[in-house]
């Protein structure tokens, strides 16, 4: 009996073998797909963060340009005179308020490119720990087609082995 008990255990090594085998295999194609959609993203958002850098140097740039105006037109004692006399001193006034909210808008600016940049990376550092599964789950779906090949070729040796054993058991009338 403990023949026929190794035998139906070898066996169901095999089976359950190749059915890890298929679960893993349906698993990795589901999984590859997951990560060719994470480097597509991965790019877009590369490509959104170099366009949102442009945008900020540009705003940089007029921003430092704006100022620069400012305090050459502050220095130009005729133009003072002449906004305080014609406007009341607003247009100055609207220029500070204007230099201010280029202030705010470029510090919003370097946040969303820090945060950006920050996502990005956490991205590139999930999507490498996802490829780093997918990895072992492809070696462990070769050991267990491995080894489903080996427990099935052993429950086949040892099916031939013991005929006559496992013959004399189940074609025993008399018990």
């Amino acid at each position: 009996m403990g023949k026929v008990l190794a035998l139906l255990l070898i066996i169901l090594l095999s089976l359950a073998s190749m059915a890890s085998y298929l679960f893993l295999n349906e698993k990795i194609i589901v999984w590859d797909r997951q990560i060719i959609d994470g480097q597509r993203q991965l790019q877009e958002g590369q490509l959104a963060l170099e366009e949102g850098k442009a945008k900020l140097e540009v705003g940089r740039k007029k921003l430092s340009e704006g100022k620069k105006e400012y305090g050459q037109a502050q220095d130009n004692l005729f133009l003072v005179l002449a906004d305080k006399l014609l406007k009341g001193g607003k247009g100055f006034k609207e220029a500070r308020e204007q230099i201010a909210e280029g202030d705010k808008q470029v510090a919003k600016g370097d946040d969303k490119v820090s945060t950006g940049e920050t996502d990005l990376d956490a991205g590139k550092l999930e999507l490498h720990q996802w490829k780093e599964l997918l990895r072992l789950a492809k070696g462990t779906r070769v050991a267990c087609a491995f080894g489903a090949a080996i427990f099935a070729l052993v429950s086949i040796v040892l099916g031939f082995r013991w005929k006559r054993y496992l013959t004399r058991i189940f074609m025993d009338t008399d018990a």
